[in-house]
């Protein structure tokens, strides 16, 4: 589809919202209060909580809800896609705080021909340290010459890519996320990507102990759902390769020298390495402690969805 000029690009900026009712304003306004003019908000929701209330106090501001399918945010997604009106979907999380000329710098990509963009994500709530290590983990591996995501918080695509693309994979009996699978199909058609790490896309990390152990788990659980559904992978293999995972897991931080030497890269991105390093040591066992529980817990409950 060619660029078109000026403000006739109109966006759709699309948000899965589940149960999100303290941070969605944040999100909303930041939304709403976009230079670029010629936009659509979307919202998919699955929300048990007054999430729905205060989308629907934004509906004079162009801001459309949708009823979630209750099968996770990919599933979500794709709904929005179908139903936005925008030549490009913007995809926002309900987190999200982006800058008023956030549109103003993605649209100059796809006035030069891009089919889809992929910016650079930045926690914004760093003050606390199970959040700033996200950050500096997400800093040290993004510095890597061969990064190159097909997501990242507030990526956008031509809604016409998308679709015919075949958007993102999949209806499975599990929740689990599967955004890449949409990048995965517009690079083998090959749709023009931009990755462009000086737009940034703010939004808040997990800052306590609750969120960081369930957001840490649930990236367990995809490494038993995706295989299995995705890629044929049996329930033996699977099992062989946690029981691995666990065995370099239990080394790594009972030799310490593995564990020290990652918390050691991972401090010296941040702007104070000596403060950093024990909170950031407990919060990387954390994070390794928790994906072994959330790759026990799927794969049991795959074995009760096979049995």
């Amino acid at each position: 589809m060619e660029a078109k000029n000026n403000n006739s690009l109109k966006f759709t900026m699309l948000t899965a919202s589940k149960n999100e009712e303290h941070d969605v304003r944040m999100a909303i306004e930041a939304m709403v209060n976009q230079h670029y003019p010629n936009k659509e908000i979307i919202f998919v929701d699955d929300s048990t909580d007054k999430t729905k209330e205060i989308i629907r106090e934004y509906e004079d501001k162009n801001v459309r809800l949708f009823d979630g399918p209750r099968k996770g945010c990919c599933e979500a997604r794709n709904i929005g896609m179908k139903n936005a009106v925008g030549d490009v979907i913007v995809f926002v999380n309900a987190d999200a705080n982006l800058a008023p000329d956030f549109l103003d710098k993605i649209h100059k990509h796809y006035e030069n021909g891009a089919d889809w963009v992929v910016v650079k994500s930045r926690a914004f709530n760093l003050d606390n340290f199970f959040a700033r290590f996200m950050q500096k983990q997400a800093d040290l591996d993004e510095g890597k010459d061969s990064y190159n995501p097909l997501t990242s918080e507030g990526y956008s695509v031509k809604r016409e890519a998308a679709l015919n693309a075949g958007m993102i994979s999949g209806d499975y009996p599990f929740k689990f996320c599967r955004d890449y699978t949409l990048g995965q199909k517009l690079t083998k058609a090959g749709y023009k990507k931009v990755f462009d790490r000086t737009i940034i896309a703010p939004h808040k990390a997990p800052d306590n102990f609750k969120e960081y152990w369930d957001v840490r788990k649930t990236r367990g659980l995809f490494a038993a759902f995706q295989p299995y559904f995705m890629y044929g992978k049996s329930l033996p293999f699977l099992f062989i390769k946690f029981i691995i995972k666990d065995i370099l897991f239990l080394l790594n931080f009972l030799i310490i020298i593995p564990a020290f030497y990652r918390v050691l890269r991972v401090s010296l991105k941040s702007e104070n390495p000596i403060r950093d390093f024990f909170p950031f040591y407990w919060a990387y066992f954390i994070q390794e402690y928790s994906r072994v529980v959330g790759e026990w817990e799927g794969f049991a409950r795959l074995v009760k969805f096979k049995g």
